[in-house]
């Protein structure tokens, strides 16, 4: 029987830790079976992470629904603060891109984006215009747009919502509260059935290829759309609205999880591919840039940008420094093109961008 090494996920706030363990406990042993000791790995710090998400989500709901029956400025910014932690924690599994997340389209559930038509802004408008709020039902069937983080940003951060009152209402607060409901129970079933996933992926050889595939395409995702298209340096013009989150102006804090993300549940696997394969120079180049780019998020962060892209499109200093993470994430992205070739993976199309 297969035996796996056992992968605490450290969390948003503890990502150091577990590569620190990797770097200094060494790789996994050398052995034949190095394809399902990965996948193994792999599965085990991406069911923790779904673990968070789902803890996440659930505080998040239950904040909700004590703000709405007794709505208060410290509820207010405590629902601000659980869903930035909620984001988070979906931004650091993103990268999966198979499985469990690609059923009745939850990724796009959990994050519609990209929203060139403001599909978010006018789903949230016409639900803030009906005559009752809607239950959890009623969300889960209507359109993605209004199901996941982004419509939960509106209402905490769009100018509609600005007076200290709008999320209060009735009608405002009712519709917030069933999307944390239908998020709580997505995030859920999308972490017992990534357990109830387990076996069939540990033992289906065509997971490594898609799981490397996915990490790598998310590397892809984050230098072309969520840093190159909102900052014109793509060949066409700088457009704050084409970053995520730019209503809350947090960007820049997602961009850092989903970094953070792929440190605690990609390079586990990675590793032990790479060791297998006399790779494990390049491993440790792609680690170090790897934490090294997430480094230039926390700098950016405490620098007080403010989330980045609409402000760094105003002054010089801050695009400068936002220049800098794109390029340790284009740098990141052309050592994944050589891991690839490493592992004798062919790339192929990237069918994770939305429209």
């Amino acid at each position: 029987m297969h035996q796996l090494t056992s992968i605490a996920f450290p969390g948003r706030r503890g990502r150091a830790g577990l590569l620190a363990l990797m770097m200094a406990g060494g790789a996994p042993a050398a052995m034949a079976d190095a394809p399902f000791t990965a996948r193994g790995l792999w599965h085990e710090a991406i069911g923790e992470g779904y673990a968070e998400l789902e803890h996440d989500a659930r505080r998040l709901a239950e904040q909700a629904a004590d703000y709405c029956h007794a709505p208060s400025p410290e509820g207010h910014a405590s629902l601000e603060s659980l869903w930035r932690d909620a984001y988070q924690a979906w931004q650091a599994v993103r990268f999966v891109n198979f499985g469990p997340i690609e059923q009745q389209s939850r990724g796009w559930q959990l994050q519609f984006w990209p929203d060139r038509k403001n599909l978010v802004g006018q789903k949230a408008s016409i639900w803030l215009k009906a005559d009752t709020p809607p239950d959890e039902s009623s969300i889960a069937d209507d359109s993605v747009a209004i199901q996941g983080f982004p419509a939960l940003e509106y209402l905490l951060f769009d100018d509609r919502m600005n007076s200290p009152d709008a999320l209060a209402a009735p009608q405002a607060c009712g519709l917030f509260s069933a999307i944390t409901r239908h998020l709580e129970t997505t995030t859920h079933q999308l972490h017992d059935d990534w357990q109830a996933f387990g076996d069939h992926y540990r033992e289906t050889d065509t997971y490594t290829q898609a799981t490397l595939e996915a990490g790598l395409q998310a590397l892809e995702t984050m230098e072309t759309r969520r840093l190159a298209a909102p900052l014109g340096l793509s060949g066409k013009p700088a457009n704050a609205y084409l970053a995520e989150a730019w209503r809350s102006r947090q960007s820049v804090l997602l961009i850092g999880a989903s970094l953070a993300g792929l440190e605690q549940a990609y390079l586990p696997g990675l590793r032990s591919l790479l060791h297998q394969a006399d790779q494990e120079g390049l491993y440790d180049d792609f680690a170090a840039r790897l934490h090294r780019a997430q480094a230039s998020v926390d700098d950016i962060e405490g620098d007080d940008i403010e989330g980045g892209i609409a402000h760094a499109l105003e002054d010089p200093a801050a695009f400068s420094t936002l220049q800098g993470l794109y390029i340790d994430v284009s740098q990141l992205n052309w050592m994944g093109r050589e891991i690839a070739s490493a592992l004798g993976i062919a790339r192929g199309f990237n069918a994770t961008d939305g429209d």
